[in-house]
């Protein structure tokens, strides 16, 4: 017994200092190398970099300054952290699925959550949870058209489906965006910059198709609220949109905006004050916008 103990301790010995030189002796720039490789392999119209990896604890990898572009648009990366860490989930190994977990400080704020895989290696879900992270530093956001969004942005988004193929999937969210703002790409009335401030939404993904079940918005300008579908295209500009909803401006703050007055008479003269009714049709690339 003793002698088996006695065994035991020794390759337990072996293990730790196996490990311990793993991480002191960590081949960082081979490994590196290999990642950026294997990136390119996976999906040969992304383009990966980081300035260093390292290995981290609980075991996994942590990665500063990693960027991911794609080839086409190689100056804007469509993701790119301070730093990102990575680490499997010991549990998921033994049942043969890896899930992934992972953290970074990235847009000011804090970006976690898990990345599942199926017994084929393939991604099959994952999960995001946002904090604090500034939208304005996104440069890879779309403007649809409209101008530069702004706003602070927290919230959480399940998906369950192939991440290259989001219509085939189904998926949950609950986002809130506070101090909002759009500068305007054309003045609208001499109105430059549009103030949404608070805008919460809630919304389902099931068979191609976004539900809105609850947006409200509730800022300095404007308040209103807004339900309906939203039919995903694989080019996002051409979703189609079966929105309507209600928005009635704040008089006081709008009168003392440039182009505000301007804007202002637009809701005068319905039937409640300057609430009024409205739909949105067409797609992200030529909405259709009408009050009813």
């Amino acid at each position: 017994m003793k002698t088996g103990l006695k065994y035991a301790s020794y390759a337990l010995y072996a293990i730790l200092v196996a490990v311990l030189l793993l991480y002191v002796r960590f081949p960082s720039e081979t490994f590196q190398s290999y990642l950026v490789q294997e990136a390119g392999r996976m999906d040969p119209q992304v383009i990966f970099s980081t300035r260093s990896l390292d290995p981290s604890f609980p075991p996994g990898l942590r990665l500063q300054e990693p960027v991911f572009a794609l080839k086409e648009r190689p100056g804007t990366a469509f993701f790119e952290a301070r730093d990102l860490s990575v680490n499997p989930g010991i549990g998921s190994l033994i049942l043969g699925n890896t899930t992934w977990f992972f953290d970074a400080r990235a847009y000011g704020g804090i970006i976690n959550g898990h990345i599942q895989s199926g017994e084929d290696g393939e991604i099959d879900g994952f999960s995001l949870s946002l904090e604090k992270v500034h939208i304005h530093e996104y440069a890879f956001l779309p403007d649809f058209g409209m101008g530069n969004f702004g706003g602070t942005l927290k919230g959480n988004i399940t998906y369950k489906g192939p991440p290259d193929r989001i219509a085939m999937g189904d998926g949950t969210g609950d986002i809130h965006i506070s101090e909002g703002k759009i500068d305007l790409l054309n003045p609208f009335l001499g109105l430059e910059r549009l103030p949404f401030g608070k805008l919460n939404v809630q919304f389902t993904l099931k068979k191609g198709t976004v539900n809105l079940t609850s947006v409200s918005l509730d800022g300095k300008g404007f308040q209103g609220s807004l339900s309906g579908t939203i039919r995903l295209n694989r080019i996002v500009d051409r979703s189609r949109l079966n929105l309507k909803g209600t928005i009635e401006p704040i008089e006081a703050f709008l009168e003392t905006l440039k182009g505000g007055p301007a804007l202002l008479g637009l809701f005068r003269g319905g039937r409640n004050g300057l609430r009024r009714s409205f739909v949105i049709q067409g797609t992200f690339r030529s909405p259709k916008f009408r009050f009813m």
